[in-house]
């Protein structure tokens, strides 16, 4: 008896120590394209499924949730789905599908499973075990091409391009193609854990990692010989005008690293780079096992260094006129978002639209341009292919937003490429003073007008036509006149026109 209350003692004594032995594990990270979501309740992990409360998913993934037990309905305007708790089946715009795992209850609490939520909206979601992380990204693309899509000869520089935008190759051509006969493997991801390692997994064998370390400004440059990307390659790449199979992670959660970037380097031999972007000089390792190439990003071995701020020009050359293209979404045979109120969107858009054109008709210093002058329907690669022809300065498309729910309001900013975050910052501000609704934040949003334009270009939904509100604000003409003086004055501060 002696012997058991003295195991029972310890027992109870090592369970102080260690919590993880009584079962409590610790909850797992969700990372969102390399940034660590925060939520004030926890994920659970139940029998190697992810669960995340229904607040997760509208604080950290921005979507719109409408609880009417026992139904759940998640919506980010285009995408409806509706979870039932304790069923395997779910509601897609109105298709049934099969979940593995039902949405559920627990401590007072609606959890739904995380992979079929993230899934249905367009994101890839992956379990690093060993860090015990939800990595979840963006799809760039929506269909994947052929496997010797892309291609062009190498950039100066490091390949990426030097502007911000990876990949950009003058003087290629385009409908070039990637000569495939020397690759030995292919790239299937890159993705980045959150706290400074990036995996590049493979199938097949390649010839070695090349590296080099360049400096003014600080990157990390790594070749990958005799490799090409996997038709299905996740997260995605972004392909150019001239073909080049490239893309970008913006990281925002590491002391030095900034960005990764990736594209089809060179077909001499087949060849993949990838750049880090640094803020500082910065140590480094790379290990190839498994068919797993990792990149560690480690310690800082020399000061920051503050890039020189991405400005436009005081002046333009040759007739001084900067062009800006304003367009119009929807249009035509595609009404867009319905209001509650009966009206469309495309009306909206129009409207805000042609109100802007007139005010920047009287700036000396810009030449605006439209994708559609009244209601007609335009192929969204047409107005990405009419503003790069220009070449336009920047891109700004007006939008109204829509969900399943009433409650949702607010105005938000949609930018994609990295070199358009500062016009989405600029352009924000004035949006939410014009419309006088919520704040819902500048996001990114892989939208065809903003992805395959080349200059930076925003997407602005200025409110949601399913809420009362927003919707008498923007179909109040006195509003318009205000949005769009907003508008334009938040085009003059990005290009600095006094």
């Amino acid at each position: 008896m002696k012997k058991f209350v003295t195991a029972v003692l310890l027992l109870s004594f090592l369970i102080t120590l260690f919590p993880v032995l009584a079962g409590a594990a610790e909850a797992p990270k969700l990372y969102l394209n390399g940034k660590q979501l925060s939520s004030s309740a926890e994920p659970k992990n139940v029998n190697s499924r992810i669960f995340v409360p229904i607040r997760t998913v509208t604080e950290g993934l921005g979507y719109d949730v409408d609880w009417k037990s026992p139904n759940v309905t998640i919506s980010n305007g285009s995408t409806i789905v509706v979870l039932t708790i304790g069923s395997k089946t779910a509601v897609v715009n109105d298709r049934e599908a099969v979940l593995d795992a039902p949405a559920m209850i627990s401590s007072s609490s609606t959890y739904v499973p995380l992979r079929f939520v993230g899934e249905q909206f367009g994101l890839d979601v992956y379990w690093d075990a060993e860090t015990r992380s939800v990595h979840m990204y963006s799809k760039l693309v929506d269909t994947p091409p052929p496997a010797d899509s892309g291609g062009g000869n190498p950039a100066p520089g490091d390949g990426t391009g030097g502007s911000g935008q990876p990949g950009t190759n003058p003087g290629t051509g385009g409908g070039a193609t990637i000569p495939s006969t020397d690759e030995k493997a292919l790239l299937k991801s890159i993705t980045y854990d959150g706290l400074g390692s990036i995996y590049l997994p493979y199938e097949g064998e390649f010839d070695g990692v090349q590296t080099q370390v360049l400096h003014n400004t600080e990157r990390i440059v790594i070749d990958l010989p005799y490799m090409n990307f996997d038709p299905y390659f996740m997260p995605g790449f972004l392909p150019s005008t001239n073909g080049t199979k490239l893309g970008e992670m913006l990281i925002d959660s590491h002391p030095t690293l900034q960005k990764v970037r990736y594209s089809y380097y060179s077909d001499k031999p087949s060849t993949i780079r990838v750049v880090l972007d640094l803020s500082a000089p910065t140590n480094f390792k790379v290990t190839n096992e498994d068919h797993v190439v990792r990149i560690d990003v480690l310690e800082q071995t020399g000061p920051a260094v503050d890039p020189p701020p991405v400005t436009p020009p005081d002046s333009k050359p040759g007739d001084g006129l900067f062009k800006v293209v304003l367009d119009a979404g929807h249009g035509g045979k595609d009404p867009g978002a319905s209001s509650v109120n009966g009206r469309k969107e495309k009306e909206y858009n129009l409207a805000i639209t042609l109100k802007v054109m007139a005010l920047l008709d009287q700036e000396p210093k810009i030449k605006p341009y439209l994708t559609r002058s009244d209601d007609t329907f335009v192929e969204l690669a047409d107005r990405a292919n009419y503003a790069n022809k220009l070449p336009a300065d920047i891109f700004v498309s007006f939008h109204a937003n829509m969900a399943t729910s009433g409650t949702a309001s607010g105005s938000e900013t949609y930018y994609w490429r990295s070199d358009s975050l500062a016009l989405a910052k600029v352009m924000h501000k004035h949006l939410v003073a014009g419309t006088g609704l919520k704040d819902r934040g500048v996001r990114t949003g892989n939208y065809h007008v903003i992805r395959e334009t080349t200059m930076p270009a925003v997407l602005l939904e200025a409110g949601y036509l399913s809420n009362g509100t927003d919707s008498a604000v923007l179909y109040n003409s006195a509003k318009q006149d205000k949005i769009a003086k907003e508008i334009v004055a938040g085009i003059k501060e990005y290009l600095k026109i006094g």
